[in-house]
C-alpha cells in the first residue's frame, strides 16, 4: 500500500517559521519587497516537501502554497478568464474567487508550469500537479460569454488539456484532476461525464489521476469512471462511507485511493480502525494497487494538526505492511 495526499497544506506554520498570509499582507502594506515574499512561498513549499520526505510519502503535491484557491494557477494561464468575487467553496468555511469567463478562453501559459518547476527541483520525492477539472470548473464558473454549457465545456476541455501538456517536462510524476462537483452536486449525465474526462486524458504521457472529494455522491462514479483513463482514483471515502464496501466488492482495472483521513476535523484517526477498515479493501484491490490519503486538502487544518495527518499515513502503512507477520492477510 503507497501513501499521498491529495493538494493543499496550510500557508501558515505550527512555529515560528514562515507564514504565506502573514508575507502577504506584509507585501500588500508595503512592509517587505517582492524577493522577500517570494522567499517566504519557496520556504514553505521547501517545508510541505519536507513534511512529505519524513512520513515516507510515495506521492506528494507541493502544498499548492502558490496558490489562492484551485482555480487561481489556471486563471493565470487562460486569457478571457479572471478571479472573480469570493463565493463559498461547497459546504466548507473557505472561500474562493470564482472564475469569471468574459471572452473566449485561449491558454497563454506559464505560471503553472514555472511553480511545478520549483517544486520539483526541491523534492527528492516524486512530486504531482493539482489542476481542477472541468466539471468543477463549470460548476463554479461564472459564464459572461459563452452562453453556451456545452461550448464552454468544450474549450476547458482544451485549454486544461494545454495546460496538463505544458507540465509534461517539469519533472512532475502524476497529474491529478480534482472534480469536487462530481460528488457534491447531483443531477450529473454518467455518460457525458465520462465522455469528456476519457477526452480530457486521452493521450497525455504521464500518470493521470481523479480526485472525488467532500460529497456524497462519491459511490456511484467509481465503475464508470474506472475505464476513463485514469491510473487512479482518490476517493472520499470519509463523505460517502459507501466507498469501503463497494472497493471491498470487485476489483477494479484501476489503481484505488482511499480517502479515510478527515482533512476537515482535527481529531485524529485510530490507526487500528483504518487497518480494518482497509484489510477487505487490500484483498480485494491487491495491495500494491491501494493508496491511502486524506478525504480533501489539508489547508483547513492549523498546521500542527494536518502534519498530524499525515504521520497517521506512514503509521497505517506501517501497520499494514506488518500485518501478515502478525497473523493478518496470508
Amino acid at each position: 500500500m503507497r501513501i499521498t495526499t491529495l493538494g493543499s497544506y496550510p500557508k501558515i506554520p505550527a512555529d515560528h517559521g514562515p507564514s504565506v498570509r502573514t508575507a502577504i499582507q506584509r507585501f500588500e502594506r508595503g512592509s517587505i519587497g517582492p524577493t522577500q515574499l517570494e522567499q517566504t512561498i519557496r520556504d514553505r513549499t521547501r517545508h510541505v516537501i519536507q513534511v512529505a520526505k519524513a512520513h515516507r510519502l510515495d506521492l506528494t503535491s507541493d502544498g499548492m502554497i502558490r496558490w489562492n484557491d484551485m482555480f487561481d494557477g489556471v486563471v493565470r494561464d487562460i486569457d478571457n478568464v479572471q478571479s472573480a468575487g469570493l463565493l463559498r467553496f461547497l459546504d466548507n468555511n473557505f472561500y474562493y474567487r470564482h472564475p469569471l469567463v468574459r471572452g473566449r478562453l485561449s491558454f497563454q501559459g506559464g505560471v503553472v508550469r514555472w511553480w511545478m518547476t520549483q517544486a520539483v527541483g526541491v523534492s527528492t520525492i516524486p512530486v504531482k500537479a493539482v489542476l481542477p477539472g472541468p466539471f468543477t470548473f463549470l460548476q463554479l464558473s461564472q459564464d459572461d460569454s459563452y452562453h453556451n454549457r456545452q461550448a464552454l465545456l468544450d474549450d476547458v476541455v482544451e485549454v486544461l488539456r494545454l495546460e496538463a501538456n505544458s507540465l509534461l517536462d517539469t519533472g512532475i510524476q502524476e497529474i491529478q484532476w480534482d472534480e469536487p462537483a462530481l460528488a457534491y452536486y447531483p443531477g450529473w449525465d454518467i455518460g457525458e461525464v465520462s465522455e469528456t474526462l476519457a477526452h480530457l486524458t486521452k493521450d497525455l504521457s504521464v500518470d493521470q489521476s481523479l480526485a472525488l472529494y467532500w460529497g456524497p455522491g462519491v459511490h456511484r462514479w467509481i465503475e464508470p469512471l474506472a475505464i476513463a483513463g485514469f491510473s487512479r482514483l482518490y476517493l472520499d471515502a470519509v463523505s460517502d462511507p459507501e466507498v469501503v464496501p463497494r472497493l471491498s466488492s470487485e476489483q477494479l482495472p484501476v489503481e484505488v485511493g482511499v480517502g479515510l483521513i478527515d482533512a476537515r476535523q482535527v481529531k485524529k484517526e485510530s490507526v487500528p480502525e483504518l487497518v480494518k477498515k482497509l484489510e477487505p479493501i487490500l484483498r480485494v484491490q491487491g495491495e500494491s494497487r491501494v493508496w491511502l490519503h486524506p478525504n480533501g486538502g489539508l489547508e483547513l487544518l492549523p498546521p500542527d494538526h494536518a502534519e498530524g495527518k499525515v504521520h497517521v499515513l506512514s503509521q497505517v502503512r506501517d501497520a499494514v505492511a506488518i500485518a501478515p507477520r502478525n497473523g493478518g492477510r496470508g
